[in-house]
């Protein structure tokens, strides 16, 4: 029951009260998932709640993709890149770089189905562990320094890519 209840945090309003269901008994979480996938079923009254079926298959989409470490030591719902695929689903459009120059690998995920959202992710580990340094998502936290961390060659791509002009790009690198 928890592991179906950790990755609602992505999508749970206040209104649900998510923050209560770690001191609920087994049974009232029963109840409470319930109740919080039959809010959100689009076919009430069919047998099956698609809605929650998509939102789970999502998650092990997530899961398999973006965990971190040889044995999965981070679940990938965890991850940045994990969390955004889980509130937004498959990205519409996808760029990959290896590395560009002084730049990390880098990606960036953009969606233009319901308002132009992109993501900027960076691994310096160079092992899989991407994080989100910078998006124009407001409800997302962007580093302040994430142009250094991109480096010039990798927001002048990225500037290129996205079509978007992120002012004056720090030379020093």
């Amino acid at each position: 029951l928890d592991s179906a209840a950790g990755p609602l945090l992505y999508i749970a309003t206040p209104d649900d009260r998510l923050n209560l269901y770690k001191d609920l008994s087994v049974e009232a979480k029963q109840r409470w998932l319930t109740d919080f996938w039959t809010r959100r079923d689009q076919s009430p009254g069919a047998s099956r709640n698609e809605t929650r079926e998509n939102f789970y298959e999502v998650v092990a989409y997530a899961n398999r993709q973006f965990k971190i470490g040889g044995r999965g030591n981070t679940p990938g719902w965890r991850t940045d890149r994990g969390r955004i695929y889980a509130k937004y689903g498959p990205y519409d459009e996808f760029l990959d770089r290896f590395s560009r120059g002084l730049a990390p690998p880098y990606q960036v995920w953009r969606y233009t189905q319901q308002k132009d959202l992109y993501f900027i992710f960076i691994d310096r580990s160079n092992l899989g562990a991407f994080q989100l340094i910078y998006s124009n998502d407001r409800t997302e936290v962007s580093h302040a320094d994430w142009m250094e961390q991109l480096t010039a060659v990798g927001v002048q791509d990225v500037s290129r890519w996205l079509g978007v002009d992120f002012g004056p790009v720090p030379t020093s690198q």
